[in-house]
């Protein structure tokens, strides 16, 4: 309390005490019994602050930049004129004459199915779930074609896709239930299929399946050819739009189980390994049901397909691999070809007619047959270093981080609200008095 003494003796004395505000502030008891002065309500003195809500932010996906994909197939594209001029340099030993369209049908047939095989295996990989089941399914269509194909080719097209269908299931299951990697559920896969051909023996003899299937009329070999080249470069294309590609990686991560395992995952996974499947089996059933003469003993299927007996004996065929990895199909699942999954299938076929041309040296006649599993293995190498190398090229580029910028300014001394510096109190190391004396 300050007291002011009158200027007169008259006038009271002032009374310029200061009024202090104690009302108590919002939340608080406003006694000491535990009880909130706005609500009137114990107040919990363990109770802590609400939790909360952290959100986080996603990354974008990055995408492989596909300018080097389309720059390698240009390069495929020379690759396969080429192979094709010496393959019609060589037409006498390669066709057995001139190149014609009766001699070339039969080859036109074979790569197509090559081309159909290659695209279901190739999509397998995009998926990040490589199925080994996908080149075996031509040797079972073309061996079981009683019932595959029958008296009746849509009923038989229909029980294809329902053996597919069971295939998909099985191997979705495996990756996506039981979390096995990929390449054991497709391995799996396989020997199931070679297991169920005395179940497929059974089923033809109570179907009464005749023993030779229908056939449809051939529009010719070319059309079949342009056919399965226009299914590939579709699939290709469509493998582009950056929401096929979010998903497939999407898919990718959930196999490998890196991501989340949501319905949209499973589901795409499922249709995809579905229809990688029926491109296989369509690798056998298109040969037969047109009539293009292909038997279950013929050399046909020692090309770009697997079999497996009923023993479990798997006979692996890396034409297929070959075509694959070619066309620039990245193992990882990252990128896939457009045009190069039928140029390499043209190049490759190329070659394999053309080794057997090479002339032996005359201590050993038999040398050219005997490296051919050189020729595989080498092209198989060539594939995976293409694959690899357009992996690396097709890296997306790294964004930089933006830097937090570093202020290289001079402090300001302190100012209080009084507008003073010194009356603070505080230890200010712009001041005079800051700085020591000398010594």
């Amino acid at each position: 309390m300050t007291y002011v003494p009158p200027e007169r003796g008259d006038e009271p004395a002032l009374d310029q005490t200061r009024q202090l505000d104690v009302a108590p502030g919002p939340g608080l008891p406003a006694v000491g019994n535990g009880v909130d002065a706005q609500s009137a309500q114990p107040v919990d003195p363990f109770a802590g602050q609400a939790a909360t809500t952290v959100g986080y932010v996603e990354t974008p996906v990055r995408r492989d930049r596909p300018l080097f994909q389309f720059i390698w197939e240009g390069i495929l594209l020379l690759l396969t004129l080429n192979a094709l001029f010496f393959a019609y340099q060589s037409r006498d030993a390669v066709f057995g004459g001139e190149a014609t369209m009766e001699t070339l049908d039969a080859h036109l047939m074979t790569i197509a199915s090559l081309v159909l095989i290659a695209s279901g295996f190739g999509l397998s990989l995009r998926l990040g779930a490589v199925n080994l089941a996908v080149p075996a399914l031509p040797a079972l269509v073309v061996t079981m074609s009683p019932v595959f194909v029958g008296d009746n080719p849509l009923v038989g097209l229909a029980l294809t896709a329902g053996a597919v269908a069971v295939l998909a299931i099985l191997f979705t299951v495996l990756t996506a239930l039981f979390r096995l990697p990929a390449w054991i559920a497709g391995l799996a896969t396989l020997l199931v299929v070679g297991a169920s051909y005395p179940a497929v023996i059974e089923l033809a003899q109570r179907m009464g399946a005749p023993d030779q299937a229908t056939t449809w009329t051939n529009p010719g070999e070319l059309w079949l050819f342009v056919g399965a080249v226009a299914i590939s470069v579709a699939g290709g294309l469509i493998g582009l739009l950056p929401s096929v590609r979010d998903r497939f990686s999407a898919v990718k991560s959930a196999v490998e189980g890196t991501g989340p395992r949501n319905a949209a995952s499973v589901f795409t996974l499922l249709g995809g390994t579905f229809l990688s499947l029926m491109l296989g089996a369509l690798a056998g059933f298109v040969p037969v049901v047109f009539g293009s003469g292909v038997q279950p003993t013929s050399e046909w299927l020692l090309l770009g397909s697997f079999s497996v007996s009923t023993v479990a004996t798997v006979m692996l065929s890396p034409v297929a691999l070959i075509v694959v990895f070619l066309a620039g199909t990245s193992p990882w699942g990252r990128r896939g070809g457009v045009f190069g999954t039928s140029l390499a299938a043209v190049t490759v076929w190329a070659l394999i007619m053309l080794w057997p041309t090479f002339e032996a040296p005359a201590s050993n006649p038999a040398l050219i047959e005997e490296l051919t599993g050189v020729l595989y293995v080498g092209l198989l190498l060539l594939g995976l270093t293409v694959s690899y190398g357009l992996d690396r090229l097709g890296e997306p580029k790294e964004v930089p981080e933006p830097e937090t910028p570093v202020f290289n300014g001079e402090m300001p001394p302190f100012d209080s609200l009084q507008g003073g510096v010194n009356d603070s109190g505080l230890f200010e190391p712009t001041l005079p008095h800051a700085t020591g004396a000398p010594r």
